[in-house]
């Protein structure tokens, strides 16, 4: 019913009061009292009874009203609810429907009265539909069931049907039928199940360990974290404290039950978390893992998703990195080089505690800054030509680097730095204070100096000395003997024995010439080798003031000349200064050929010496002629003597 409906009504009920308030008026008429009492007392009755009439249909006209209002209201409820509504005969034929339910099927109401409901259910549903139908006819309660339906066009939905068996005004059976369109809610529920199938199927297969926690305590986990933690079931893990394998206490020095209780805790409120932990192992080694957390809802309750993985390896390499970061920058800042490192941008990478001392520049203002906005006055000087030959991938050394500030000698050391694919990425240099070096340099260059004016002052004197005895040799032997033999000569009364004398004296000198002639040049050395020379050079020392033993032993042919005279001249030489100076009646003389080296030792049984306290005394030509020697060859020398025990005397040279 409408409003114009309803006004009318409400105008015919005042109406109805207008004209009982006029038949009111009548009845409180009395009637003529000339009339009869009975007639009288007719009419009084009759006058009530007629308003009660009036009343009766004016409550009448009212529930009338009151009826139309809501017949039009459930119309409105009926006809253009969100719920479809059938009503089924007992043979599943349609005889009501509104509007959402012509809606549903895809038609008007016209096309679907007295049609057959089942048709639009899927085959494959009609046989759980007509079951429902059953069972709701033959029951008093409520029965439920939830299909597949298809619109007229063939488009396919799903439907909760809600069916209640009733009476029909010929008193037959019939379904009232609610139909709700749950395809939404079917669709949600499908991709919630196929969501979680896949993660179950993550979960179980993922090869992580993977647990779910619930209040601290493992309430899931897959077959990779039974692997993990060496169990046999999940029984062994399933109610568990998230600490189970940690030990009593984690490195921080908090016990582990209340690391972990802060670390789920922490993970529910900020919804994630990520943090390594320190367990256990199955081998009882210790076991470092990284644990991510991540909180979601399940049923209403917090449940944290934890992903557990073995980071021990990672862990001892970032170890082993730490260590080798520190150790590096204690390299650089225990090195006496200065060091610094730069990118390709020329940014400064690398700074230490003596570039710091040198430049006067901190390693923290330095570090990101380009090199020539530090030192401006070094980018078109050798300097900078440097850096762009480092970073072309050159090696380049500079021996007068101006980089400090203050005075001396430097070295400066440019190295490309190159990364995996061999690409240069920066360069290295290395600053080298050499002021000392140079120093010392300078000083072993003036010693040097010092060192071959006295070789050649002692050449000079040693040249001297053999003119000199050279001189007295010929004097007082080859020319005494030649002027003895001159006399002889002259005086040749004495016959054949002036004449054998004269040869004798000859000979004598001729002798003489030759000793005096292998003094100063061997020629058995030349001719025979240095095993002849020395063997010949022992024979010609008197046995009866020393008596000398050579042995020598290896392949002494095929040495460098040069070497061969050095050898025998400091055979001679030593020799000659146990004769002289060490009243020693016995010497033993060792060369030995060996490994690329000559070994001279020479011993003697004599006074012996202090080398240290008797340096300058015994340092005379021989022994200083015999170092030059030494040196000029490369080689060492160690004399070992001691007063009244005799001197050792050994060398090695090396065979160039």
């Amino acid at each position: 019913m409408d409003y114009d409906q309803q006004l009318s009504a409400h105008e015919a009920l005042q109406q109805l009061r207008d004209h009982a308030e006029k038949r009111r008026h009548l009845v409180t008429q009395s009637v003529d009292v000339s009339a009869p009492q009975d007639t009288q007392r007719l009419v009084q009755e009759l006058q009530v009874y007629q308003i009660e009439l009036e009343m009766q249909y004016e409550q009448l006209l009212l529930s009338q009203a009151e009826a139309e209002t809501a017949h039009a209201k459930y119309v409105d409820l009926y006809d253009f609810g969100p719920i479809g509504y059938f009503t089924l005969d007992e043979a599943g034929l349609i005889q009501l429907l509104n509007l959402r339910a012509a809606q549903m099927l895809g038609t008007v109401r016209q096309r679907l009265t007295s049609r057959r409901l089942a048709l639009f259910v899927t085959s494959d549903c009609r046989p759980k539909f007509n079951d429902f139908l059953t069972q709701t006819l033959l029951s008093d309660t409520r029965q439920t069931c939830e299909l597949e339906m298809m619109r007229e066009d063939g488009t396919r939905f799903f439907v909760r049907l809600e069916g209640l068996a009733m009476l029909s005004e010929n008193g037959a059976k019939c379904c009232r039928l609610a139909v709700i369109d749950i395809t939404d809610s079917k669709a949600a529920t499908r991709a919630l199940e196929a969501s979680e199938a896949r993660f179950r199927l993550l979960f179980e297969q993922s090869r992580d360990a993977t647990l779910l926690i619930q209040d601290s305590h493992v309430i899931d986990c897959n077959s990779t974290a039974l692997q993990f933690f060496n169990l046999r079931s999940k029984s062994e893990l399933l109610g568990k404290h998230v600490s189970i394998f940690a030990p009593p206490t984690q490195p921080t020095g908090m016990p582990s039950v209340e690391a972990a209780n802060a670390h789920t805790a922490e993970a529910l409120q900020k919804g994630w978390n990520r943090f390594e932990w320190l367990l256990i192992g199955p081998d009882e080694e210790e076991m470092w893992v990284e644990i991510s957390l991540t909180a979601f809802s399940l049923d209403g309750q917090a449940v944290l998703h934890s992903v557990v993985r073995d980071i021990t390896a990672q862990r001892k390499a970032r170890e082993q990195l730490r260590r080798e970061k520190e150790f590096s920058e204690s390299l650089l800042n225990n090195s006496v080089d200065g060091v610094m490192a730069f990118d390709a941008q020329h940014r400064i990478t690398a700074w230490n505690k003596v570039m710091e001392l040198n430049t006067r520049k901190p390693k923290a203002e330095v570090l990101g800054k380009d090199v020539f906005d530090l030192f401006p006055q070094h980018r078109d000087g050798p300097e900078g030509e440097a850096v762009c030959k480092v970073l072309a991938g050159e090696r380049v050394t500079n021996y007068n680097l101006k980089l400090y500030e203050r005075p001396g000698h430097f070295e400066s050391f440019f190295v490309p730095l190159l990364n995996d694919e061999g690409k240069v990425e920066g360069g290295l240099v290395l600053i080298r204070d050499v002021t000392e070096r140079v120093r010392l340099a300078e000083e072993a260059t003036q010693m040097k100096l010092r060192q071959q004016q006295e070789v050649h002052s002692a050449i000079l004197t040693t040249q001297e000395e053999e003119r000199k005895r050279i001189a007295e040799a010929l004097h007082n032997g080859v020319g005494q003997l030649l002027y003895a033999t001159k006399l002889n000569l002259e005086n040749r009364a004495g016959g054949n024995s002036s004449r054998d004398s004269a040869l004798a004296l000859l000979e004598e000198a001729i002798k003489a010439t030759r000793t005096i002639s292998f003094e100063l040049t061997p020629g058995i050395l030349q001719d025979f080798g240095l095993k002849s020379a020395l063997e010949e050079l022992v024979k010609r020392i008197p046995h009866a003031g020393l008596h000398v033993h050579l042995y020598m032993q290896g392949d002494f042919d095929g040495l460098p000349q040069q070497l061969e005279v050095s050898v025998y001249r400091i055979v001679q030489e030593l020799l000659n200064n146990i004769i002289k100076h060490a009243k020693a009646r016995e010497a033993f003389v060792h060369v030995v050929q060996e490994d690329g080296h000559v070994i001279i030792s020479v011993e003697d049984d004599g006074q012996g010496f202090d080398p240290v306290q008797a340096k300058a005394k015994y340092s005379g030509i021989g022994l200083t002629s015999i170092r030059n020697r030494v040196d000029l060859l490369a080689g060492t020398l160690s004399i070992d003597s001691r007063p009244g025990r005799g001197t050792i005397v050994s060398i090695e040279l090396r065979i160039k």
